[in-house]
C-alpha cells in the first residue's frame, strides 16, 4: 500500500542506513541474510555490516570481525531485552544448533527429500533430481524457440514481450508503446530504474534449414548451453548444460521453510473473523509496530491487517516480511500473540506496491499454493488478503498465476473442512475500479476463486477533486471515498450478477489514508472519517481500514511520514480516527435455522435457533440459544414455551424465529470478549426468565471486564436499567 512511497523518502534521506526505529529488534537466534538486522544478545544491540550467517554468532564478532559481520551498536535496554528476549550463549533455539545444509551443486544427484542451500535459500527435493538437470528456483532448462519480431514503434507492448533491434534483444518490463528499446535512456538492465525495457544481448536466430537440422531430443544426452533440439516437434534451445530433464518436465526443487514452532509464536484466535470489521493496516517491517494487545484494550480496536508479505526477491520464491525478516520465526510475533490472548485477531496481507508479489516470484503454481496453505496454516489465519497495485495490477501473467493458486488453496482448504475468507484489496478511483482491477476480478471470476470481499485504497487518486488541503469539514477527500464505493458497487454487480445488492454491500471495503496522502493536496481529516463511517454503515461494508495504525496520531503538520498523520493535536489526536471507526466491527444477525437439541455433543453458539419438532406435543417451537454452562454446553429446554437460562422462546414459524433473532442480536450478552466490555454497551440480561430486560454498561474494572447485573429491574454500579426488549410472538 502506501509502504512504497514512504519507504522510498526514507531511503532519499539515508534515515534507514543506521537508525535505530529503522530495524525491528529481534533476540539473536541465527538470523541469516544480507539486509540489515539488529538483535540483541548478551545484554547489547548488534548490527551486521555485510551478509550474515546463522552461523555467526555476536558473542565472537570482537574476536574475528574480518568473517564475522556482527558489530556492537549500543547496550539494550531493560524494556527491550523484557520484550524480544536476551539470549547469551551460541545455541539457537534454547540448546539446537544451526542446520547448515549443503551448498547445491549442479553436477550432483539428488534424491526425494534433500535439502540444499542455493543463493541464500533453502530448497528440499520433491523427487529425484538428476545431474545436470534442474536448478533451484529456477524455470525448466529448455525454452522453446521463437523467431524475434523486430520492434515497432507504432505497437503496444507488455511485460515479457521480447523484440530485436540491429541483433540485439530486449525484454519489455511493463506496458510500453513508441520507447526505442535501442536508445539507453529507455533501457533499464537491472530493473530499478523506471524505465521500460531490459537489454538481453545478441539475438540468437536460426534459419528453416538449421531447425530442420536440429538434432532430436535424447533425455540422455548432455546438452552445452546454447544447444538446438527438435522436441515433440518444436525446436527448444538449453539455456544451461542440461541432461536427464525434457522441456516438458517440472523442477523437482521446492523452497524448504522450516515452521516448527510457528503456529506457538502467532497464539491462535479465539473468535471467528467478524463478517464486518474494522481493521487498521499495521506495517509488520518497522520497529515502531504498536502493541495490539494494548489498543484492543484501550481503543477497542481487536483486529489488524498485517503489511506485507512479499517474496525476498523478484526471483526468490520465499516469503518475508517486507524482504527483511522470515516468515516462520519472526520475533514480533508476540505481539500477535498477545493479541490473540486479549480475544483480537489478524488478516496478514500479501503483496503491496513495492517488492514482488509471490505469485511473480514463484514460477510454479504447484509451489505458490503451498505457499499460500503453509502460510495460512502456521500463521493460524482465518482471512488472507492480497494487496495488488503499483505495476503488479497490470502484470498478467501474475495476476493468473495468483489467481490458479488461491482456486487450488481454495480446494485444499474444503477437502480439509477450513473455511479462510479470501479479499483482494486494489487501486480505485473516484469513477471505480480501474480497468486494471476490473481484470483482476473478472480472471478470479473465471477461473473459479471464491472472494469473500475486495477492499480498495480510497487514497492518492491524482484526481484534481479530490484536492482538499484547507478544506477540513467540507468532505471532499470523503466524498471521493464514497463515490468511489458508489462506483464499484455497479461494477461488482456487473460481475456478480447474481449476487444481491446486500451482498455486494458485504463484500466490499474501504481503506483511506488517514491525514496527508502521498499525492500532494489529498488530505483525509476527521469529518471526511465520519462521512466514512456512515456510507459504510449505512451500507453495511465488509471492512473499513486505514493506512495506518502508526499514522493514527498527530505530528509535524502537513507531513506525509511513516509514523504520523501530518495533522496537528488539535486537527487528530492519538487515535482519533481509530475512535470514529472501531464501532463499525460487528457480525451478521444469525438467520441460521435451524439446529437440532443434542447436535454438536450440545455445544452451540450464542444466538444460534434452535427447532423443537414436536415441543412437548404442542408442534414446532423456535428458541434463541442465551447461554450455556461453564462446559461450553446447554441444558434442557423451558417446559412452555418461555424462557429459561439457556433458551429465550421465539414463536413457532420460522420466519418468526427469524424476525425476533434479530431483534435479539442487536445487543451484546454476558460474557462475550472474555468478560471485557466498552462503556455504553447495551446487554440483553434474562433475569427471572420472564422478561427480556436491557442493561446499559457504565463502568469497568481496572482490567476492562464488568461485574453482575442487577438481579431485577434496577441499577448498579456497573449497569444502568435501560428497557425491556418486546418479540413478536402473535
Amino acid at each position: 500500500m502506501k509502504l512504497t512511497l514512504i519507504s522510498r523518502a526514507l531511503l532519499a534521506v539515508g534515515l534507514t542506513a543506521g537508525a535505530a526505529s529503522a530495524f525491528a529488534l529481534e533476540a539473536w537466534n541465527g538470523q541469516e541474510g544480507g539486509d540489515t538486522m539488529q538483535v540483541i544478545f548478551d545484554g547489547n544491540v548488534y548490527q551486521n555490516a555485510w551478509w550474515v550467517g546463522a552461523d555467526n554468532c555476536p558473542k565472537e564478532a570482537a574476536a574475528d570481525e574480518a568473517n564475522n559481520p556482527w558489530r556492537y551498536l549500543r547496550t539494550a535496554t531493560s524494556a527491550e531485552m523484557a520484550e524480544y528476549g536476551n539470549p547469551t550463549t551460541c545455541e539457537i533455539n534454547g540448546g539446537g544448533t544451526p542446520v547448515v545444509h549443503d551448498a547445491f551443486s549442479s553436477d550432483k544427484a539428488y534424491q526425494q527429500g534433500d535439502i540444499v542451500k542455493y543463493q541464500e535459500n533453502t530448497y528440499k527435493a520433491n523427487g529425484a533430481v538428476p545431474a545436470n538437470s534442474f536448478i533451484p528456483a529456477q524455470g525448466n532448462p529448455w525454452q522453446r524457440y521463437t523467431p524475434v519480431e523486430t520492434w515497432n514503434a507504432s505497437k503496444t507492448y507488455n511485460k515479457g514481450d521480447v523484440v530485436k533491434v540491429d541483433g540485439q534483444s530486449y525484454e519489455a518490463l511493463f506496458y510500453t508503446i513508441g520507447n526505442n528499446p535501442a536508445d539507453p535512456a529507455n533501457q533499464n538492465p537491472q530493473g530499478n530504474n523506471g524505465r521500460p525495457w531490459k537489454p538481453l544481448g545478441p539475438t540468437v536466430e536460426y534459419t528453416p534449414e538449421q531447425l530442420a537440422a536440429a538434432p532430436q531430443f535424447n533425455t540422455s544426452a548432455l546438452y552445452p548451453a546454447g544447444q538446438l533440439v527438435q522436441f515433440q516437434g518444436q525446436p527448444y534451445v538449453a539455456q544451461t548444460k542440461v541432461q536427464h530433464a525434457s522441456p516438458t518436465d517440472i523442477n523437482p526443487w521446492a523452497v524448504y521453510i522450516d515452521w516448527a514452532g510457528t503456529k506457538e509464536r502467532v497464539g491462535t484466535p479465539k473468535n471467528p473473523w467478524p463478517a464486518h470489521v474494522y481493521a487498521p493496516y499495521v506495517d509488520f517491517s518497522l520497529n515502531s509496530i504498536p502493541d495490539l494487545a494494548k489498543l484492543a484494550k484501550e481503543q477497542n480496536v481487536n483486529h489488524f491487517t498485517m503489511a506485507f508479505v512479499v517474496a525476498k526477491s523478484g526471483d526468490q520464491c520465499l516469503p518475508t516480511w517486507g524482504t527483511a525478516y522470515n516468515l516462520q520465526d519472526y520475533t514480533q510475533y508476540s505481539k500477535i500473540k498477545a493479541l490473540r490472548e486479549a480475544g483480537g485477531d489478524i488478516m496478514v496481507s500479501i503483496g503491496g506496491a513495492n517488492n514482488a508479489p509471490l505469485a511473480a516470484a514463484c514460477k510454479n503454481d504447484a509451489d505458490l499454493t503451498q505457499l499460500y496453505h503453509d502460510i495460512v496454516d502456521n500463521l493460524n489465519l482465518n482471512v488472507l488478503d492480497f494487496d495488488i497495485e503499483g505495476t503488479w495490477v497490470a502484470d498478467h501473467e501474475s495476476i493468473q498465476r495468483r489467481n490458479r493458486a488461491v482456486k487450488s488453496v481454495q480446494a485444499k482448504w474444503q477437502e480439509e473442512g477450513r473455511k479462510v475468507g479470501i479479499w483482494y484489496t486494489l487501486p480505485i478511483l473516484p469513477t471505480g475500479l480501474t480497468a486494471e482491477g476490473l481484470y483482476v476480478l473478472e480472471d478470479a471470476r473465471d477461473a473459479g476463486v471464491d472472494l469473500a470481499g475486495v477492499n480498495v485504497m480510497t487514497m492518492d487518486y491524482g484526481n484534481a477533486i479530490c484536492q482538499s488541503d484547507g478544506t477540513e469539514g467540507q468532505n471532499i477527500h470523503g466524498t471521493c471515498a464514497t463515490s468511489a464505493i458508489e462506483n464499484m458497487f455497479h461494477q461488482l454487480k456487473k460481475i456478480w450478477p447474481a449476487k444481491s445488492d446486500k451482498e455486494i454491500n458485504a463484500m466490499m471495503g474501504t481503506t483511506p489514508m488517514i491525514g496527508y496522502n502521498d499525492v500532494q493536496g489529498e488530505v483525509f481529516y476527521q469529518s471526511d472519517a465520519k462521512l466514512v463511517m456512515e456510507d459504510a454503515v449505512k451500507r453495511d461494508l465488509g471492512m473499513v481500514g486505514i493506512w495506518s495504525m502508526a499514522r493514527d496520531q498527530p505530528g509535524i503538520a502537513k507531513q506525509v511520514s511513516p509514523e504520523h498523520s501530518g495533522m496537528t493535536e488539535q486537527q487528530a489526536p492519538m487515535y482519533a480516527y481509530s475512535k470514529i471507526f472501531a464501532p463499525f466491527t460487528h457480525d451478521d444477525a444469525k438467520t441460521n435455522c435451524c439446529h437440532r437439541w443434542g447436535e454438536n455433543d450440545r455445544k452451540g453458539a450464542i444466538g444460534d435457533i434452535y427447532l423443537s419438532d414436536d415441543f412437548y406435543g404442542q408442534g414446532k417451537a423456535y428458541f434463541n440459544l442465551m447461554g450455556t454452562g461453564s462446559d461450553g454446553k446447554y441444558w434442557y429446554y423451558p417446559a412452555t414455551k418461555s424462557n429459561n437460562r439457556y433458551w429465550i422462546y421465539l414463536g413457532d414459524t420460522e420466519e418468526q424465529a427469524i424476525a425476533n433473532n434479530q431483534e435479539l442480536m442487536k445487543y451484546h450478552r454476558w460474557g462475550e470478549n472474555s468478560g471485557k466490555g466498552k462503556i455504553g454497551d447495551v446487554y440483553l440480561s434474562n433475569p427471572d426468565s420472564t422478561h427480556l430486560a436491557l442493561y446499559k454498561l457504565i463502568a469497568l474494572n481496572s482490567d476492562q471486564t464488568y461485574g453482575y447485573y442487577p438481579r431485577y429491574k434496577e441499577s448498579n454500579q456497573y449497569w444502568e436499567y435501560v428497557g425491556d426488549v418486546t418479540l413478536n410472538l402473535k
